[in-house]
């Protein structure tokens, strides 16, 4: 009872505020933990692969049962509304959350069941498996359906999590994926070292999506106890969350479709070669861009909570304060590949590898637009804004696609990073037209934030040039670590001494997390 008492109170003191920022701390913590580790075990887990698993096996899997993964890890965009609308009714109040997370769950299901029987219907038709003898195919066809019952438990998976973070869980959500992911690489290398070859990777795939279900349904129900009555899904909110799941599933599409269809493009237009070319020279830029993305994934669930609790004022202020500091970060983040990344290339794959300065600049230009545009993104998706998210993105892809194919070969390969960056400025402009309208009924829009975002940019392009200038080219990798080092530190200063204000934003923000920490 004492116990019990004191943990109510230590809530109970915890205010909005800090209980906000813990969240997003903590979704920072554990997400960039669990993009660490799943980066470590696709790089380092490879060659071990190839040790016990035949090549052809292996391309066979990839084709199958990986790009079912690939495919099904989305689930469709339902996993990011219901994270959205369980967040913002969070913020709104209890009332209602658990029927909320009814109809999502039960949503999730029922999707889960369909994908896993279109899935399974598709196992006669699967080219890949051509050219394997018989025990090789039958070691792929059984894979195959095990990554089918694994994918659709993981539908079921992101919609635990996704229920958790929405409600202000996220250290909850962190412990289970990565718990999972620990244990789902313990049972593959078991697996491969008891000479199961390909089975390892499809069990370890069906053990991970298991733990997750288990692990965050489990999490869910016990935090949020209630009478079975709660749990009962409303249909008008089950409706709403599949409309809203179409819209999400077009901008998703969309998002891929200007991400990673390049590389066809490339590869259709200008042939195979070019393509291994482009792949290689932007894997940097992409990696960069995961990172970000993973920071807006953190403050995501925020924003949407402070839309539900009606703080519109609050949230175009948070707005306005991350505008900058995103600015400053990506502008780091693209300087840094900017300056590095033919060296990089070189010594990862050969100087034949690299697709030249243009591709690289272009690419990081692109980097850098992208991030300030998904800033204007995460403001419309905090207010459940899905509609017209979809419809500037729809927008975003014709633009995107009317410019790589017209431009790829007159322009050469850096005409697809030139596409991206186009796109990003089509959508990423009318986000924020729409973002400006929002503000200004509130009183203040976002012109300063995009103007002091705008001289960060500046101040970055400068750095970049003359680094690029003065700085020899690392031939090897001790050299290529400290130079990335020097860079991001001198970037970094330049940028704070350049900007006051980003400095005292900056200053503030950790100041506000260190006493968030503490409070909890």
């Amino acid at each position: 009872m004492g116990a019990r008492g004191h943990c109510s109170g230590k809530a109970a003191r915890m205010n909005a505020p800090v209980r906000r920022r813990h969240v997003f701390v903590w979704s920072a913590v554990f997400g960039y933990g669990s993009l660490a580790f799943t980066l470590a075990r696709n790089v380092l887990l490879v060659p071990v692969y190839l040790n016990h698993i035949a090549l052809a096996e292996y391309g066979a899997w990839l084709a199958t049962g990986g790009a079912l993964a690939q495919l099904l890890v989305a689930d469709f965009g339902l996993s990011g509304v219901l994270t959205q609308r369980v967040a913002s009714q969070s913020g709104a109040g209890a009332a209602g959350l658990r029927s909320l997370m009814g109809a999502g769950l039960a949503n999730s299901l029922a999707l889960a069941l369909a994908l896993g029987a279109a899935s399974s219907l598709i196992a006669a038709w699967l080219p890949a498996i051509q050219g394997l003898d018989a025990a090789q195919r039958a070691r792929v066809m059984d894979c195959f359906f095990i990554a089918v019952g694994a994918n659709s438990l993981g539908v079921l998976s992101l919609a635990g999590i996704a229920a958790l973070r929405g409600g202000q869980k996220p250290g909850l959500a962190g412990a289970v994926m990565l718990g999972a992911d620990i244990l789902s690489v313990t049972v593959t290398l078991v697996c491969l070292f008891a000479r199961l070859g390909l089975y390892a990777i499809a069990l370890g795939l069906l053990v991970r999506s298991a733990c997750v279900a288990l692990g965050s349904l489990s999490s869910v129900l016990l935090t949020w106890r209630g009478a079975l009555r709660d749990w009962r899904p409303n249909w008008l909110d089950s409706l709403a969350m599949w409309r809203d799941t179409a819209r999400f599933f077009v901008t998703s599409i969309a998002m891929r479709l200007q991400s990673q269809a390049n590389i066809l493009f490339v590869g259709m237009l200008l042939g195979p070669h070019w393509a291994a070319v482009y792949g290689l020279t932007v894997r940097a830029h992409e990696t960069v861009h995961m990172f970000m993305g993973q920071l807006n994934a953190s403050f995501g669930p925020v924003l949407a909570h402070l839309a539900g609790a009606g703080q519109g004022a609050r949230l175009d202020a948070v707005i306005r304060s991350l505008l900058p500091l995103v600015a400053a970060l990506a502008a780091v983040g693209a300087v840094g590949v900017l300056v590095l990344n033919q060296s990089f290339v070189t010594l990862w794959a050969g100087p034949e590898a690299f697709g030249g300065a243009a591709l690289t600049l272009t690419m990081a230009l692109a980097l850098w637009v992208t991030q300030l545009s998904f800033v204007g993104y995460e403001a419309l998706l905090a207010r459940g804004d899905f509609a017209y998210i979809a419809r500037v993105f729809a927008i975003g892809s014709v633009v995107h696609v009317i410019t790589v194919l017209t431009a790829l070969e007159w322009l050469g390969v850096w005409a697809a990073p030139l596409a991206l960056l186009c796109s990003s400025l089509s959508w990423g402009w009318l986000a924020w037209r729409r973002v400006a309208v929002q503000m200004r009924a509130a009183g203040a829009g976002p012109g300063a934030a995009l103007g002091e975002a705008g001289v960060i940019g500046l101040a970055g392009a400068i750095c970049g040039a003359l680094l690029l200038a003065f700085l020899p080219p690392a031939t090897s990798w001790s050299m290529l670590a400290a130079e990335a080092v020097m860079t991001a530190l001198l970037v970094a200063a330049v940028l704070l001494i350049v900007r006051p204000g980003l400095r005292r934003t900056l200053r503030d923000e950790i100041l506000s997390t260190l006493r968030a920490m503490r409070a909890a």
